[in-house]
């Protein structure tokens, strides 16, 4: 893949965060040309009271849009609140294709809590290449592009590496970021905490003895987590590609793995196909591990522990079907 097009792609990504980097701020605030209640029109999204919409997600997903089309008028966009109108009908393809949240963490947004950016990335062949998560109330700016690092505010990720404690050889030794998403029914909702609950209980009752869990609103950063070096994991099913497609390339370039989150707790899956699938982005389930080094003399043996790390995560944790995003 052309790097010279990828770092184009990367600074265009840079430029529109922090061009509608004030409105995002405007709208926290309620400032500036959001100061009014009725300037900020926050609403249920689709009648769901978990979720939310307001005008300012809409003002800078229709700004960022309408600057891409002008400088890449043949490639493809997927946005968040775009996408919920049209009721997430569009078609997947290998084009390059700007996936979009504007807000990510609207609740968060809503409620003063500063865990709350914009989130641009770009796919190609279907594959997430070029990632920004910016985080306009906290000043953190998150960068990626394939073959060219992760980095924070110029600084290379991760910030933070193995040993924190030790390297984590099991989740008893993890920190772990989740979500309990906005689909609120009750079966979706057993299925989730059931496997938060495995994942916390102690050992001697069946559990993974989890070290922490959080659960912090906003997808895009809790993957910049991840490739920070401040979590080792993250597991989610539900979110859609452009919750976590700009942070997957955050971690993939901060020497992370990201793999397919649908879970193998109670299901039918035989032991012997029990191994770690690679992720599509599509599909909205989604596990993701923090960069971990070699053991001294043992070299590969950092990708390993990985794999080892999501498989006994994906033992504890149910599966939660959803409709995969787009289509194909």
């Amino acid at each position: 893949m052309d790097t010279k097009q990828l770092q184009e792609y990367l600074d265009t990504a840079v430029m529109l965060a922090k061009e509608v980097g004030p409105a995002f701020k405007d709208g926290f605030w309620r400032t500036g040309q959001f100061a009014a209640t009725s300037d900020f029109a926050a609403e249920d999204k689709q009648g769901n009271q978990a979720d939310c919409v307001t005008a300012v997600d809409c003002f800078i997903e229709k700004t960022i849009f309408t600057r891409l089309r002008q400088i890449y008028p043949s490639h493809k966009f997927v946005g968040e609140e775009t996408t919920a109108e049209t009721g997430n009908e569009y078609k997947v393809t290998d084009d390059p294709t700007w996936i979009v949240d504007p807000v990510d963490g609207t609740n968060n947004f809503v409620h003063h809590f500063p865990y709350t950016g914009i989130s641009i990335g770009v796919a190609i062949n279907k594959e997430p290449v070029v990632g920004v998560v910016y985080l306009p109330i906290l000043d953190e700016l998150y960068t990626a592009a394939r073959g060219m690092g992760a980095h924070l505010n110029g600084q290379q990720l991760p910030l933070f590496k193995p040993p924190v404690l030790t390297t984590p050889l099991s989740l008893a030794q993890c920190s772990m970021v989740a979500e309990h998403g906005s689909a609120r029914c009750a079966k979706i909702m057993k299925s989730r905490f059931d496997s938060f609950a495995r994942l916390l209980l102690d050992k001697e009752h069946g559990g993974a003895c989890l070290q922490n869990l959080r659960i912090t609103g906003a997808a895009a950063p809790d993957l910049a987590l991840v490739a920070k070096g401040v979590a080792e994991m993250y597991w989610e099913c539900g979110p859609h590609a452009w919750d976590f497609a700009a942070g997957v390339v955050l971690v993939l370039e901060s020497g992370g793995a990201v793999f397919d989150g649908a879970g193998w707790w109670g299901s039918n899956v035989p032991c012997e196909d029990r191994v770690p699938q690679p992720l599509n982005i599509w599909n909205r389930k989604i596990v993701a591990v923090r960069h971990v080094p070699d053991l001294p003399g043992q070299p590969g043996s950092g990708r390993e522990i990985q794999k080892q790390l999501v498989a006994e995560l994906l033992e504890t944790v149910e599966d939660i079907p959803y409709t995969p995003d787009g289509s194909h």
